[in-house]
């Protein structure tokens, strides 16, 4: 009876919020506790955390797309652009960072995780990190895990405990996506991961919808972490996503608000990756958020950064520098010591994204790319910036 009811609930949730569901993690949860397979010894931590946000931790991921037709079985560049997506969001890099009201701007932070596709496979060969899997099934019901399962026309996670497994698929009905918290599944490490619709993975600029710039996962990513909704509690003080610094909301928040709109005889932050409005809308995490996370790495998932099966780090290409490049980070115009010359840049992955040739005038114009860390290659040698 208590799931029929659940069930009942959730329609009805979708129905009230225009045919979506932001994300269903809450009711993901719900329903493991239903099948007995939520850790119901699960300790409700309240306590502060004091980690620095300004370390640096690399997590290898690994994206399992299973596709049944051509459009779910989306590019390269989708994912690549959705990796690039969580690492500018949780290392402050956005460039909706600067529109963030003042009222915000000291509880900014820096998660300091770099996600990167693994680039060996279980056996060692040479790998993408991405794992394509063709499937009879059309779609996968959202809380059966059946993309978890082979046998069911999923596909089994990797090393739960060294990899971050996210599963993209065609998901019935109006989810976005929903993840595991750390230690929900004590006893059933083998859901443990991030499914996301096939749709919402990744930038997509000829999307319509106002969830195709990657912060689902970038919220999902959250979860996986540790964090709650910020609305969790609603206007109680029970401080339900255990965050001082997350100013209480009373319900979730849709669309593109405009600042500031108040609940809880707050402002509230509607702009956090952890309330539901638009991707175009979401820009920040706080440092208890990322205080939160830091502390979830460290105690509950700390095999991830022990891994070294991971992309090679941007650093290990850079030469040392005898060539000036400056500003750096810059904005618009960098500055290279050096004329005559051709000049490529890459983005993290490798891919060749600009080719200049530089005659008398050693200023680049980089405005139109997005903000992120770069690799510029000229006169041999291999140097990195970040645009902002």
């Amino acid at each position: 009876m208590r799931f029929l009811l659940l069930i009942i609930l959730f329609t009805f949730s979708l129905l009230s919020f225009g045919q979506i569901q932001r994300c269903s993690t809450d009711e993901y949860r719900e329903v493991l506790k239903e099948k007995f397979m939520y850790n119901s010894h699960k300790k409700q931590d309240k306590r502060q955390f004091f980690y620095p946000s300004n370390g640096n931790y690399d997590i290898p991921v690994v994206v399992h797309v299973l596709y049944n037709n051509d459009e779910q079985n989306i590019s390269d560049d989708r994912i690549f652009s959705q990796m690039e997506t969580l690492n500018n969001d949780y290392n402050a890099l956005n460039i909706e960072i600067n529109d963030i009201p003042e009222e915000f701007q000291s509880v900014i932070a820096t998660v300091g995780f770099n996600f990167c596709l693994v680039q060996e496979d279980l056996n060692g060969s040479p790998f993408s990190g991405i794992n394509r899997v063709y499937t009879d099934s059309e779609s996968f019901q959202g809380f059966s895990d059946g993309m978890k399962k082979s046998e069911e026309g999923g596909v089994d996670p990797w090393d739960v405990h060294n990899y971050l497994n996210i599963w993209v698929c065609d998901l019935n009905g109006n989810t976005l996506g929903f993840s595991t918290m750390p230690d929900d599944l004590f006893a059933f490490p083998e859901k443990d991961g991030i499914v996301i619709d096939y749709e919402y993975f990744g930038v997509d600029v000829s999307s319509t919808s106002p969830y195709n710039l990657g912060r689902t996962a970038t919220h999902e990513v959250g979860h996986y972490f540790n964090l709650e909704h910020t609305f969790s509690s609603g206007c109680s003080d029970w401080g339900g996503d255990g965050c001082d610094d997350t100013p209480a909301v009373q319900y979730a928040t849709y669309g593109c608000p405009s600042y500031p709109q108040e609940s809880c005889s707050s402002n509230d932050m509607t702009m956090n990756y952890m309330d539901y409005t638009n991707d175009a809308c979401m820009s920040m995490f706080t440092v208890c958020q990322a205080e939160r996370m830091i502390d979830a790495l460290l105690t509950y998932r700390t095999n991830l950064i022990a891994s070294s099966n991971c992309s090679v780090s941007v650093d290990d290409f850079v030469s040392s520098n005898h060539i000036s490049i400056f500003p750096n980070p810059v904005i618009d115009f960098l500055n290279i010591d050096i004329q005559n010359n051709f000049v490529t840049i890459f983005n993290i992955y490798g891919q060749k994204i600009m080719y200049e040739y530089i005659l008398d005038n050693n200023k680049l114009d980089v405005s139109t790319l997005s903000a992120g860390t770069y690799i510029i290659s000229v006169d041999m040698g291999h140097y990195k910036f970040t645009k902002e």
